[in-house]
């Protein structure tokens, strides 16, 4: 039976290596993304132990895989596509974990680091993980086949030669040169030859880790009911350190209080301009609330009792924390006011919007005491916002938000910018391109000018008539294809 899966997982693996190499040499993201998640989702779903129990809690994660896998179809945005692909990765991970019966959604969080752990060694072993039991298998084929096995190597033992000679006979003689091409296409030939490395390496590349993937698929899941590690905390240090701290930020926040809820006749009255007020100590504030949350994290992990002084402290560090970060939402939003969006304004707001749901979690997790069961719950956090962030297209999203502050302005404060950086939205390229062009004719004269200019150059760059090949087909780089070619035929004229 090992023998039998080990030639199953050499052959599901050399196969999607084939794939990818056919799917992303010389291509972009899109369309390749979602087809090889899929196809080994599916080579995986095939390997996987019959015996092995399945949670019905875990089906979010290949259903999420697919689903970030998806989202390089339809999104270009480069930090956005990044996150996919490594959203893809991680959750498809975790769903080879969970096909091989572990039970993913319900592991604390030392049982989640080691079931990471023991995947990593599969997937770096890779093929040497399967090739070994595969051998013997492996050997008898060949000795079915040995006759024809020794042709083959023959042929390929000669290929070269015959390559070298035929170029040499070809270059020696206009004729024989002629008569190959008349038989042969060389230069197809020789541009074939040309790409084997990198093709090879991208067919390694996938090939490697996928066999030592499904390999993980066949190991015998650990006992997850294991006793719990020994707290090593005592709980009273625990409650000290949690309302000293405590006392800082409550402190904090008093300060914070008059300008979350004073406005911007606060910040006139106190002298303080956007740009002070706002751009100096967001990233501080955000650091402080993934502070908070990483040290509530450990002491739950390690505190030995969780008295009722422990429980009221840790709760009320959490309040607090609660309004520092939207002191930090406060800052970011007047910024944006002033400013306008930014890819890297729209990322921090997202980011925000993580650490609001993280904080209401790890809320739960200290009331509850589940504070070792908390990282699914996160994940699934980071599953959402991420989704919502590819629904909204931040290119796009930025691209008409700063359009609409310059087609309308009435809602802008007195002393806001309100210059358009058309150079920033034809950068974003993607969606911020197909707003641009739709939003041309209702530009100020002076902001369609220089937009003129810099759709001429965008257009200049690509090759607009020429439809992508389909393996990198993506839906936001079409939208911006079509809308260059709408450009050109009726605005730039």
């Amino acid at each position: 039976m090992l023998e039998r899966r080990a030639v199953a997982a050499v052959t599901l693996a050399s196969l999607l290596g084939l794939a990818a190499q056919l799917l992303f040499f010389r291509e972009p993201l899109g369309l390749n993304a979602l087809l090889v998640t899929g196809l080994f989702l599916a080579a995986a779903w095939t390997q996987r132990d019959r015996a092995a129990p399945l949670q019905a809690r875990d089906a979010w994660l290949p259903a999420s895989a697919l689903a970030f896998a998806a989202c390089c179809v339809v999104r270009a945005d480069g930090p956005l596509l990044a996150f996919d692909v490594l959203a893809t990765f991680g959750l498809t991970a975790a769903t080879v974990a969970a096909w091989s019966g572990a039970p993913v959604s319900a592991l604390p969080v030392a049982s989640v680091v080691a079931e990471g752990w023991s995947l990593c060694e599969r997937v770096i072993l890779g093929a040497a993980d399967v090739v070994i039991p595969a051998w013997p298998r492996l050997r008898v084929a060949h000795r079915r086949l040995g006759r024809v096995s020794r042709y083959i190597g023959g042929i390929g033992l000669a290929a070269p030669f015959v390559i070298v000679f035929a170029l040499l006979f070809s270059s020696a003689d206009a004729v024989f040169a002629r008569s190959l091409e008349n038989i042969f296409d060389l230069k197809r030939i020789a541009d074939a030859l040309s790409e084997t490395p990198g093709r090879l390496f991208i067919a390694l590349a996938f090939a490697w880790p996928a066999a030592g993937a499904l390999a993980a698929l066949w190991r015998v899941p650990r006992d997850y009911l294991t006793s719990p590690s020994r707290a090593r905390l005592a709980g009273e240090s625990a409650t000290v350190a949690l309302a000293l701290i405590a006392a800082l930020f409550a402190a904090f926040v008093s300060l914070q209080l008059a300008y979350l809820f004073g406005g911007r006749d606060t910040l006139d009255a106190a002298a303080i301009t956007y740009s002070a007020y706002a751009r100096r100590g967001f990233f501080e504030l955000i650091a402080a609330v993934a502070l908070v949350a990483v040290l509530l994290f450990g002491l739950e992990l390690t505190v030995q009792v969780r008295g009722r002084a422990y429980l009221g402290a840790a709760l009320t560090l959490l309040a607090l924390t609660a309004v520092v970060l939207a002191s930090a939402w406060y800052r970011l939003d007047l910024y944006q006011q002033a400013y306008g969006w930014t890819e890297l304004r729209f990322y921090a707001m997202t980011a925000i919007a993580f650490l609001a749901l993280a904080l209401a979690l790890f809320g739960w997790g200290v009331a509850r005491g589940r504070m070792s069961f908390a990282l699914q719950p996160l994940a699934l956090a980071v599953v959402l916002v991420a989704l919502t962030a590819n629904a909204i297209g931040p290119a796009a999203f930025v691209a008409r938000a700063n359009i609409a502050r310059v087609l309308d302005p009435s809602g802008l404060p007195a002393d806001a910018s309100r210059n358009f950086d058309a150079d920033t939205l034809v950068g974003l390229g993607g969606g911020a391109i197909v707003e641009l062009v739709d939003a041309f004719p209702r530009l100020p004269l002076s902001q369609r000018l220089y937009a003129d200019i810099l759709l001429r150059i965008a257009l200049s760059r690509v090759d607009e008539d020429r439809a992508p090949d389909w393996q990198g087909w993506n839906l936001e780089r079409e939208h911006e294809r079509a809308a260059l070619v709408r450009a050109r035929d009726e605005l730039l004229r």
